[in-house]
């Protein structure tokens, strides 16, 4: 006759294995609470996208196009030939090109725009026919000869979007 033995978990296995699921979870849940750096990247891609987006609009139309920053948001406009400021308008929502940064209640409500935006010196962002970077100060266009930036953060955790001088190109750090 065979006899049949029942194999089972022994109770300090099982507390074993709880415990080493209890600390992982204390330790992996917290973080998975803000996930600021997803929000932050998710920000500064919007923007990057946003500024790529008014270069080649720029190129296109062979006018100029601005990126003007005020507070948490940016909004852009060109000019026309006879040298009158127009808003853009949004290819998507077809509403003007404006970009708000923490808005409750919107997808970017915990990102912020941390400090000023600094593009030679000046607080905007103007692209010529070529896509060439130039600051802008609201009335006069300075070329850019070296990085201009915009910071994006959400809680503690910080991004920043750079705009090369001469070539326009846009990187994330």
């Amino acid at each position: 006759m065979l006899r049949q033995t029942k194999r089972a978990f022994t109770l300090i296995e099982i507390l074993t294995v709880v415990t080493i699921l209890a600390i992982t979870s204390a330790i992996i849940i917290p973080q998975l609470g803000t996930r600021n750096d997803m929000k932050a990247a998710a920000g500064a891609r919007v923007l990057m996208s946003d500024l790529i987006w008014a270069q080649n609009c720029a190129i296109s139309t062979q006018q100029k196009v601005y990126v003007i920053f005020t507070g948490q948001s940016y909004t852009i406009w060109f000019k026309d030939s006879t040298g009158v400021m127009h808003k853009c308008t949004n290819p998507i929502t077809q509403q003007t090109y404006t970009e708000t940064f923490g808005q409750k209640n919107t997808p970017l409500a915990d990102v912020s725009i941390f400090g000023t935006p600094s593009f030679n010196g000046q607080t905007s962002l103007c692209y010529d026919e070529v896509g060439t970077p130039y600051g802008y100060d609201g009335a006069a266009e300075t070329q850019m000869t070296s990085s201009g930036t915009v910071k994006v953060a959400s809680g503690d955790f910080q991004l920043t979007v750079s705009i090369e001088g001469y070539t326009g190109e846009a990187s994330v750090q």
